[in-house]
């Protein structure tokens, strides 16, 4: 079968950086992928999807790293140029922007089936997300498929499609890399370290970490919170820090690849987000058996068992979450049982081999 794959671009993100993952682990295996993206985008990613693919199966609208109204309107032509060329017998639709230019486009296409995927509970746009919200509703009558990257998505975001009959299917986009060594030791040092990961944007909450740190440091103890991520958020987060003078206690590391190769000597991994989707980032440090903290929202739901492979917040306050870094930091046992038993949970549920069968079962029936 051959599937067209329309996506905003190439960010090193979650929803962008799993189409990867399902590409590098087998997901389409036994079909013909081509990948469209209406601009580059920052980072290495596009270029390693070129390689995974090919460049006959990749396709770029506008060469430049953030989205605008020419990459929108280059995005809608090179997919409808695609579409008559390659012939798809369907298309999924990766992020909000890709998918209002391709459901407006496959209007013109109605024997082509449409997936729409959905990455994240509650699409945010700043001033403009009741447009979204309108304009998503409006135009998902072209909508065949829906998948999501965990059932709390798939439930959350029903109320953004008109009431029709659909076939519903979960996609994880996380795969555990068995190359990625595990936490070794989880002795505490002298040095309490927090690690955080992620795109530095509001719903992320890492102006919480930083407020929880500032509480630890003024009541004498020793620790450091290293946040590892890039995005809007971060000349805010940068002036924070300044402002209660804790540039040699947070440090802002910027985007890594792995990050978190960099993070195994972390004694505490820390996600206060308020909405996500899968969250895989909490997922790769439950991988390497990390001792997590984290919000109970999105995927975290499904795959978070609070204190047996990882602590909840059930109230995302500062105060909450000092108390159960104070937990950890207090019980080395606790800290070991819930880094290894996450490991085991992570290599259990999403293996190559897990996702590779799932993509046989939701592809299987076209």
């Amino acid at each position: 079968m051959r599937i067209l794959y329309f996506i905003n671009g190439f960010d090193p993100g979650g929803a962008e950086h799993g189409l990867y993952t399902l590409v590098e682990n087998g997901f389409f295996e036994g079909h013909e992928l081509e990948v469209v993206g209406m601009c580059r985008g920052r980072g290495e990613l596009a270029s390693k999807l070129q390689n995974a693919l090919g460049e006959e199966h990749f396709r770029i609208a506008d060469d430049r790293e953030s989205l605008s109204l020419w990459g929108v309107l280059c995005g809608a032509y090179l997919l409808v140029r695609e579409l008559r060329r390659f012939r798809p017998r369907t298309v999924v639709l990766s992020l909000k922007q890709a998918n209002l230019i391709g459901r407006l486009v496959l209007r013109f296409f109605p024997s082509v089936h449409c997936v729409s995927f959905e990455h994240i509970s509650r699409y945010r746009a700043r001033r403009v997300e009741r447009i979204y919200a309108v304009l998503l509703k409006w135009t998902s009558g072209r909508v065949d498929e829906v998948w999501s990257d965990c059932g709390e998505t798939l439930e959350a975001t029903r109320g953004y499609f008109l009431p029709r009959w659909r076939c519903e299917n979960v996609v994880p986009l996380f795969c555990l890399d068995e190359a990625v060594p595990e936490k070794g030791s989880y002795e505490p040092g002298s040095i309490l370290k927090l690690a955080g990961a992620g795109r530095l944007v509001g719903r992320k909450n890492f102006d919480r970490l930083i407020e929880v740190v500032r509480k630890l440091d003024e009541e004498g103890e020793a620790v450091e919170l290293t946040i590892l991520g890039d995005g809007p958020e971060y000349s805010a987060l940068e002036a924070l820090c300044k402002k209660h003078n804790l540039q040699g206690k947070v440090h802002l590391a910027g985007y890594r690849a792995q990050w978190y190769r960099e993070a195994l000597e972390a004694d505490i991994f820390l996600n206060t987000s308020d909405t996500e989707g899968f969250c895989i980032v909490v997922a790769e440090a439950l991988a390497i058996g990390l001792p997590v903290i984290a919000t109970n929202v999105g995927g975290i739901r499904e795959y978070g068992r609070d204190g047996i492979n990882m602590l909840k917040l059930h109230d995302d306050g500062v105060e909450e979450i000092e108390q159960a870094i104070r937990r950890l930091r207090e019980d080395e046992g606790l800290r070991r049982r819930l880094g290894r038993q996450g490991r085991a949970d992570m290599k259990a549920s999403y293996s190559s081999e897990t996702l590779r069968e799932r993509g046989t079962a939701v592809l299987s029936g076209r």
